[in-house]
């Protein structure tokens, strides 16, 4: 099976309420792919880190934190926290100074299976500049509940601020964080990926239709008829598939 596909091996998976959910194991490699294709859209950065939770379970999978490779993450290279806050397993990789972002909202949220704390360039630049981030475009659309600025640019390093953080994300998909990043979730690795990857191409455009002299933000009724048709398991998958060919083409390369 290739690493993080989507289409995994049926010994892979589980059934519990009705439904086939991913191992563990399984889910472990989409954790590592999905750090790899944010590092090749440029959107994590050095710092920046993911994770998903274990259906069922208070298991939290997080990538490794600053000073790792980021193209270079894999399944072995995950550390496991519980939603408390007690790591659980450590590869013996950097634990990220700012874990307790992905248990908090793992817990706060347990609907949310997966979350990406991102420094994309544009996103990031709107955030200081106090611009707040519209949907400006058919992808973007899915923003159309608005996000909100958590307005700290300190490092999340103690529970009151994870909590801070939490709060202020709420029940939207995304979060900026002012001079500092972002933060993206969603009930799966797919939709989580598509939140990362369209936040920063909406900031992107929006960015630059700023700089030409205004941005032209979708109506309300245009983008929730718009995220009707793109925010969709159908394009999540489409969007994962893409990049994670993308990703194993270019390490293919590369060796």
């Amino acid at each position: 099976m290739i690493e993080g596909s989507s289409f995994t091996d049926p010994c892979l998976l589980f059934w519990e309420k009705g439904a086939f959910l991913e191992s563990e194991a399984t889910l472990r490699r989409k954790t590592a792919i999905l750090t790899r294709m944010l590092n090749l859209q440029g959107s994590i950065g050095m710092f920046g880190h993911v994770s998903v939770r274990v259906p069922g379970t208070n298991r939290v999978l997080l990538s490794p934190g600053g000073g790792t490779d980021k193209s270079k993450v894999k399944a072995d290279d995950i550390l496991v926290f519980d939603i408390d806050g007690n790591m659980l397993h450590n590869p013996g990789g950097l634990v990220p100074l700012e874990w307790r972002i992905h248990t908090r909202i793992h817990r706060d949220r347990p609907e949310t299976m997966c979350i990406a704390h991102l420094h994309a360039p544009h996103a990031t630049a709107l955030g200081i500049a106090g611009h707040e981030i519209k949907p400006v475009f058919l992808h973007g659309s899915f923003l159309h509940g608005g996000v909100p600025t958590w307005n700290n640019p300190r490092l999340v390093v103690n529970d009151e601020q994870a909590a801070d953080l939490s709060r202020a994300l709420g029940d939207r998909i995304a979060v900026q964080m002012r001079g500092h990043g972002s933060v993206v979730v969603g009930e799966s690795a797919e939709a989580a990926f598509f939140g990362c990857t369209f936040l920063e191409e909406n900031a992107t455009k929006q960015l630059e239709a700023e700089i030409m002299g205004g941005a032209i933000a979708l109506s309300a009724d245009e983008a929730r008829d718009c995220a009707e048709s793109t925010y969709s398991p159908r394009l999540f998958n489409l969007l994962w598939s893409y990049y994670e060919t993308k990703v194993l083409d270019h390490e293919n390369s590369a060796v």
